[in-house]
């Protein structure tokens, strides 16, 4: 009792001198998010685990010298070439010491991908201190917001996971539809009115909603529910240019607007006469503009 009695007195202490207590760090576990960083690439320049922020990325701790690491590298650039195109990342933090030994290890296996940081300091990196590894290969795949999906999962869990989010989630857009609804995969679909009534059924990757009465309308699909608004629009065509977008994409004149990722998400929506991309990753995206649908690429 009169130990347990010093060691509150003890933290109570410390929790007066710096306003709290801080423990041993635990890691980064599932769940949580992950903490951002900047690191330094093989050019010099700095790079940002926020920068990626809107992707899903996978974070891969390695080096050149660890034989598993090297041997799981052809399974990550298979992994980068399939999903890279729906919004995947991967960004390498190596635990070398040597920078040729780096250099040479990411051309030699093909590590296309343009994000790979270390501060040459072996077991003494900041970012694998930050993520409290212990061993490599270590991955944490982090979700569009900064959420950790798997931490220090091998290979294999991670490409399930991906699998499952690009290839097995069905997402529906757009919200505001003029003619026609899409999904981002086939699935059975049924669409009711707000009284509950079955307007339509079918199996699909799109709907001719062209020919339903203006109104909201509710979707069932893949075990999801999701809304749309059936609309008819006056008035004169939209033109917007450019196709191939770097930054802002420009309307002839202010209207509703969705801009929806390859995998069926709404990454923007709101009024206007200009839609501003800059911050979105390059890819293919559809803009609804009033409910029709348009494919461009954000270079």
């Amino acid at each position: 009792m009169h130990f347990n009695k010093i060691i509150i007195l003890i933290l109570i202490i410390f929790a007066g001198r710096s306003g709290s207590i801080v423990l041993a760090q635990a890691g980064i576990k599932k769940g949580s998010y992950a903490p951002d960083f900047e690191i330094t690439d093989p050019s010099g320049k700095k790079i940002k685990l926020s920068d990626l922020r809107g992707r899903m990325v996978l974070l891969d701790f390695w080096a050149s010298w660890c034989l598993p690491c090297r041997m799981a590298n052809p399974e990550l650039v298979d992994l980068y070439h399939r999903y890279n195109e729906y919004g995947f990342e991967i960004f390498s933090i190596s635990l070398d010491t040597k920078k040729e030994a780096w250099e040479k290890a990411i051309r030699n296996d093909g590590l296309v991908w343009p994000f790979h940081g270390s501060d040459l300091k072996g077991w003494d990196n900041s970012i694998g201190k930050l993520y409290n590894v212990e061993a490599i290969p270590a991955t944490f795949l982090i979700d569009e917001n900064g959420l950790v999906l798997e931490a220090k999962a091998d290979i294999y869990k991670v490409a399930k996971r991906l699998k499952a989010t690009f290839e097995e989630q069905i997402f529906m857009y757009p919200h505001t539809a003029r003619d026609s609804l899409f999904f981002s995969g086939k699935v059975k679909y049924v669409i009711k009115d707000t009284s509950g009534t079955e307007i339509l059924k079918g199996k699909s990757q799109s709907i001719y909603v062209q020919d339903l009465m203006p109104g909201e309308y509710v979707c069932l699909f893949a075990g999801k529910e999701d809304r749309f608004v059936k609309k008819q629009f006056a008035g004169d065509s939209i033109t917007f240019y450019p196709v191939n977008v770097h930054d802002v994409v420009t309307l002839s004149r202010k209207a509703n607007y969705e801009v929806v990722n390859k995998r069926g998400l709404v990454r923007l929506s709101a009024n206007g006469s200009e839609i501003n991309m800059v911050h979105l990753p390059k890819g293919v995206y559809y803009i609804s503009i009033e409910g029709k649908l348009y494919k461009v690429f954000k270079n």
